[in-house]
């Protein structure tokens, strides 16, 4: 019974291990962070709103090119400086501040 309950333990880790965490709020950009198969960071971030990732919210992309989708409003410029810095420092360390 240890055994199983051990194992669910470590199940639910390696679970939470592969989805994004919460790291900061800058500016109104949600900075999320996650460790993939290789442990490597990977670093998003995004302005929360309603629906899905895709479909409904402003972000960044993989070179920190900004997208906004139909009918939303980019943000300005000191903004998504603040989320481009915020970015570099989760990408650049496991520790970040």
């Amino acid at each position: 019974m240890k055994g199983f309950l051990l194992l669910l333990s470590l199940i639910g880790t390696s679970a939470l291990a592969q989805s994004f965490q919460t790291i900061d709020r800058v500016d109104g950009w949600l900075i999320e962070r996650k460790l993939d198969r290789e442990q490597n960071h990977v670093c998003r971030a995004s302005l929360p709103g309603g629906g899905s990732w895709f479909s409904a919210r402003v972000r960044l992309d993989l070179t920190d090119a900004l997208v906004v989708p139909n009918g939303l409003t980019p943000p300005n410029k000191a903004s998504l400086d603040s989320a481009r810095e915020a970015l570099r420092l989760c990408r650049s360390s496991l520790l970040y501040f």
